[in-house]
């Protein structure tokens, strides 16, 4: 099941998805999407507990404030309508084990 943005069921994926690692293993997946006139980040974490999670639109100059999610929540979303016209990429920072990790998805335009 392909996770669509709170209060936004039209929105469709921009960008290609990224995937943030630790070695081998898969600690979470950064996408991107578009609709209702803006632009979300995503980010769905699959580490184990404990976790903490965060994301940010970032264009080229520019940068959202993070939306950090609660202590071990899976889904993590953030929406902006000022960077419509803007090239971006969804940044998502996951502080796991001690490690604070960061991925993005891929620049859509």
């Amino acid at each position: 099941m392909v996770p669509k943005p709170p209060n936004c069921s039209s929105a469709v994926k921009i960008g290609s998805a990224g995937v943030l690692k630790r070695g081998a293993t898969t600690v979470a997946t950064i996408t991107q999407y578009e609709g209702c006139g803006g632009k979300y980040g995503h980010v769905r974490v699959q580490a184990t507990t404990p976790f903490r999670a965060a994301v940010r639109l970032r264009a080229d100059t520019v940068s959202t404030v993070p939306t950090i999610g609660e202590p071990n929540q899976r889904d993590v979303w953030t929406f902006s309508r000022m960077m419509n016209d803007m090239c971006t990429m969804a940044v998502a920072t996951v502080t796991h084990d001690g490690a604070s990790l960061e991925g993005r998805s891929g620049r859509s335009c």
